[in-house]
């Protein structure tokens, strides 16, 4: 970020008033080459010297060339010209001076803090507009602002990727080409219920990716409108729900077929009375490892974890139906085993009277587990299962706030394979991820439980050796560590290779006590263990 260029104003005093006095300077020869001295307007050329300064030199500055003006002023242009005699006209006319310069002052430096102020407001305005441009371009939802004409003002980048032309700002309605044909007009219609009493609307409808593909997205939008009640802006926020209402679509084929509905194998369904279960069709007690009939007369209070979970869904749920909606959620469940279950839960109220209602649950827990999956991989190595580095800044963010509860040390271990590139060369890439699987396992049976063991990538490792007395232990764990790693290695091929690592050390809290610097510091500690031969351990030095 290139160094901001210090004003005049901002800069040491003796440049303040050398600058000045030479503006004071110019203005008095200017008065000389303008107007005789007997003219009398002695003050004529110091105004606008004076205005100059104070705006570019500050306060004191300014009043030095007022306090400069006014003498000279008198001593010079005022009779006896050249000499000292204080007359009724010249002491007025002075004071007119002095006084205006000083208001003059004022106004400038009115005029400059308010600048100032103005100026952190728009950095501040600057930053919170930056701020939230990132957080909405992160967003994995698509995020939409419309102006009242429906032409489009923002889109993140989810909705660019998504839409394409259809989200470039531009022509109004342009966006209603995302929009799947069939659907449109429902869209529509949604759009015109806002209104200052009801200024958000939710909908799920089908859009059109930039190849055509369909996508169900569940969208949110919010209308803000002036004092006036005039629509300004409409704000849309998206997420992509296909695969649900898929799922809901298929749940409610199965209701419409009542019969089919009952039988089915897939949907879990049942009748609950004052959340006491009346029946259950055999689907759901299967999901709930439950034999037939039961559940009957039992609360449903046995299918939650706890009390908090079925007093929160009752909570939400009854709300809904007694006021003849439908209600939809996932909600983890429990079974008869005690072992966990996601479902994607539908209830509706079937007699409000005898607050009967009736709910349909399909299995998501495949879901659930894929997308855990998914998370796993965003944080942890593909191949050796160990903690990312991103999921290592965490950690160790964790570890540092901890060691300053404690008052403890904690050291950060820089492990690079040595000489790894000569196997992957020699017996293919194969051998080589052999050889960091190995030396993965030999890292985490080196430490304790609650170090930290990492994989940055290529043949890169960091150990985290955490809640340390002192670096003693550190030298006799990494100790154990090199040796351990010196071990023979059996690769695909039949071959053996016998690897080394070098490994650089910082402590802290005494050789950095943030993140980048405890990494910084021992990625340089391990160049010179590197340096010095490999195979070697260095604690980072000053």
């Amino acid at each position: 970020m290139p160094l901001r260029r210090l004003t005049l104003a901002e800069r040491a005093a003796p440049t303040r008033y050398a600058t000045a006095s030479a503006v004071f300077l110019a203005a008095l020869a200017l008065r000389f080459a303008v107007l005789p001295v007997d003219q009398r307007a002695g003050f004529i050329t110091f105004y606008p010297a004076i205005v100059l300064v104070f705006y570019l030199c500050g306060t004191g500055p300014g009043l030095w060339v007022l306090v400069l003006s006014a003498v000279c002023g008198l001593y010079i242009f005022y009779p006896p010209y050249w000499g000292w005699a204080l007359t009724p006209t010249s002491a007025l006319v002075a004071l007119s001076f002095v006084g205006s310069s000083l208001i003059i002052a004022l106004v400038m430096r009115t005029l400059q803090n308010g600048h100032r102020r103005l100026g952190e407001a728009l950095a501040r305005m600057e930053l919170s507009d930056a701020r939230w441009k990132a957080m909405v371009n992160d967003q994995s939802d698509v995020v939409l602002r419309f102006d009242a004409r429906g032409a489009v003002l923002f889109a993140n980048d989810t909705a660019q990727r998504l839409f394409g032309e259809a989200a470039r700002p531009g022509r109004p309605g342009r966006w209603r080409r995302a929009v799947h044909p069939e659907d449109l007009a429902r869209v529509l219609d949604r759009l015109a219920t806002l209104s200052p009493a009801k200024p958000s609307v939710r909908f799920d409808c089908r859009v059109l990716d930039v190849d055509g593909e369909v996508h169900w997205i569940d969208f949110v939008d919010h209308a803000f409108h002036d004092s006036a009640r005039r629509l300004l802006e409409v704000q849309s926020v998206g997420r992509e729900v296909t695969e649900l209402t898929e799922a809901r679509q298929a749940l409610e084929g199965v209701v419409r077929e009542q019969h089919a509905m009952l039988h089915s194998d897939l949907v879990g369904i049942i009748k609950i009375r004052r959340r006491d279960t009346v029946w259950a069709n055999s689907a759901f007690e299967r999901m709930f490892g439950y034999e037939p009939g039961e559940l009957l007369g039992k609360s449903s209070r046995i299918l939650y974890p706890d009390a908090e979970s079925y007093l929160a869904l009752g909570r939400d749920a009854y709300k809904v139906l007694q006021a003849g909606g439908t209600y939809r959620a996932q909600a983890r469940m429990v079974k008869k085993s005690g072992d966990t279950v996601w479902v994607d839960i539908s209830g509706t109220m079937l007699t409000a009277q005898r607050d009967e209602s009736l709910w349909m649950m399909l299995d998501i827990t495949a879901l659930k587990m894929r997308e855990q999956r998914i998370e796993a991989l965003a944080y942890h190595d593909a191949l050796t299962g160990l903690p990312n580095r991103a999921l290592l800044l965490q950690l160790l963010e964790r570890e540092l706030a901890t060691r300053r509860r404690l008052n403890n040390e904690l050291a950060v271990c820089f492990v690079d394979l040595d000489r790894f590139k000569p196997i992957n060369d020699a017996h293919g890439h194969d051998a080589g991820d052999r050889v960091l699987e190995v030396v993965a396992e030999r890292l985490q049976e080196s430490v304790r439980g609650n170090d930290i063991v990492a994989r940055l990538g290529g043949d890169e490792f960091v150990v985290v050796l955490t809640h340390l007395p002192d670096a003693v232990v550190v030298r006799d764990t990494l100790g154990r560590l090199l040796e351990r790693l010196r071990a023979p290695i059996a690769l695909p091929d039949g071959a053996v290779a016998v690897i080394s690592a070098s490994v650089g050390v910082a402590v802290c809290p005494g050789d950095a006590q943030g993140t980048q610097g405890l990494l910084r510091r021992a990625d340089q500690a391990m160049y010179e263990a590197k340096g010095a031969g490999r195979d070697q351990l260095r604690f980072y030095a000053r």
